[in-house]
């Protein structure tokens, strides 16, 4: 009976080394017999769910539409973070409103004003206020709003920003929490935002984790000689499954290759018309190593994150191995 990687569990799953989040792949390789059920739906699970709704990785989900399982939970970024992971706050100047407004992107280039309150104070400090669809409980958005630590509200100036449909659920919910408030004309904001906009992500150790996760099942998918117990993965295995600890730590495993990964991307080109994520694994005279790098595209100067997983083995050979996951640029093809 094969023992999991990180318990002393039957080794009784199949694993993705690139989560399904990110879509399932055409003869993408797998990690057979390896891990337990429980250790890849929870304890991998739960790093998988940061990498991909809390970093960088959940923009480009989302500029990309790709939605991953459809027995997942379908999470707006914007509006929370996911396994102690931040939301993504974008911002973009509206010069029709005069402010600076959050943003949530719908896919594509395109994207629409959060619905949201925001609070200017008279030292022009200035608060935002999303409001989720199903955020109904006047209780809970007066919470929302105490966050905020306002320190002048009599003062401020406040602006609801939405959606004229939205008026209708959004003006009883605000008189339910200040019985005073008044609402003045509505005005459309901008719909196109020629300046850009900026983002906020705020990840934590997890993220990292679930990097090193990706390129240490990557590697065994590629070098069938190893089952990853042996005594020099244990460092790699240990950070995989550490519970807290500064982002820091990360930097013992993780670092950022400055060359590209695929050959024909050299001198700063970019793919024409077509996205893929690729991974990649190799054994070289003193380290294994795991490469990993997502969303390659026209549109994003996908970073390289170079994994090292352990020192070389004595009677291991030197040699390398890689996969481009590439999505169909008609759609899906079934569920691939």
């Amino acid at each position: 009976m094969a023992i999991c990687l990180y318990c002393p569990s039957e080794a009784n799953s199949r694993e993705h080394p690139l989560p399904a989040a990110f879509g399932e792949f055409e003869n993408a390789p797998l990690l057979d017999g390896r891990i337990c059920r429980d250790c890849n739906s929870n304890l991998l699970g739960i790093l998988d769910e940061q990498l991909a709704r809390c970093g960088p990785e959940a923009i480009m989900r989302r500029y990309f539409q790709v939605e991953g399982r459809s027995t997942h939970e379908k999470v707006n970024l914007h509006h929370r973070g996911s396994a102690g992971g931040g939301r993504i706050i974008a911002k973009a100047y509206d010069k029709t409103l005069g402010q600076e407004v959050e943003l949530e992107l719908q896919g594509g280039r395109q994207a629409r004003q959060l619905c949201q309150i925001v609070i200017t104070e008279p030292s022009g400090k200035t608060h935002h206020l999303p409001i989720a669809p199903d955020l109904r409980d006047p209780k809970k958005l007066r919470a929302e709003f105490d966050k905020l630590r306002v320190v002048d509200v009599a003062s401020a100036t406040v602006q609801l920003v939405c959606d004229p449909e939205e008026t209708q659920w959004l003006h009883p919910l605000l008189k339910a929490v200040w019985p005073d408030v008044t609402f003045g004309e509505s005005q459309l904001g901008a719909s196109n935002f020629e300046q850009g906009a900026t983002f906020d992500i705020r990840v934590n150790l997890r993220y990292f984790q679930g990097i090193a996760k990706i390129g240490f099942h990557y590697f065994l998918t590629q070098f069938p000689q190893f089952d990853g117990s042996e005594p020099c993965f244990a460092d790699v295995r240990s950070f995989i499954t550490r519970q807290g600890g500064p982002a820091q730590l990360a930097n013992e495993f993780i670092g950022e290759r400055p060359g590209p990964l695929l050959g024909n991307m050299k001198d700063g080109a970019r793919p024409a018309g077509w996205v893929a994520h690729v991974l990649t694994a190799e054994i070289t005279a003193d380290a294994c190593l795991a490469h990993v790098q997502f969303f390659v595209s026209e549109e994003y100067p996908a970073p390289v994150r170079s994994i090292h997983l352990a020192p070389k083995p004595d009677n291991a050979r030197s040699r390398g191995s890689g996969h481009i996951y590439r999505y169909f640029q008609e759609g899906l093809r079934g569920r691939l």
